[in-house]
């Protein structure tokens, strides 16, 4: 995605290394991006969604942050614990959520137990796994 592309999200260059990101919808704050990391604003229990079924529930990032190519970890604060995962995993297992208004920006959510790096592998293309691996050995 194209800078000039973004309709919903605004880019604030704070330094070289430095992003703010922010939903031009309410002018909010929605974290940053430095060294291929976004850093979510920390969550808590108001944030969470339920649109799956059972009692668990996720946390939502606006669909055009997460279609940006500058970062691939996502690292939340959620309460006292910081969730890590990848932006493909995120794409790749989230849902599109359908409440979306004039207060409210297009998210997709992940499930609160989804978002951890235990199984990210299998989101990242083959070429990111070999560029891993070749650093490892």
């Amino acid at each position: 995605m194209q800078v000039s592309e973004l309709t919903q999200i605004k880019l604030v260059q704070l330094t070289p290394s430095l992003l703010r990101v922010i939903v031009k919808q309410n002018n909010f704050v929605a974290g940053e991006i430095s060294n291929n990391t976004f850093y979510s604003q920390p969550r808590s229990k108001k944030n969470l969604m339920y649109l799956y079924s059972g009692s668990e529930g996720g946390l939502g990032i606006n669909e055009e942050i997460l279609h940006l190519e500058s970062f691939d970890i996502i690292k939340v604060k959620y309460l006292d614990v910081i969730l890590t995962t990848t932006h493909r995993k995120w794409r790749a297992k989230g849902v599109t959520s359908r409440y979306c208004d004039a207060t409210v920006d297009k998210q997709i959510i992940l499930r609160l137990s989804d978002i951890n790096m235990n199984d990210t592998e299998q989101y990242e293309s083959t070429e990111v796994q070999e560029n891993l691996f070749a650093k490892v050995t």
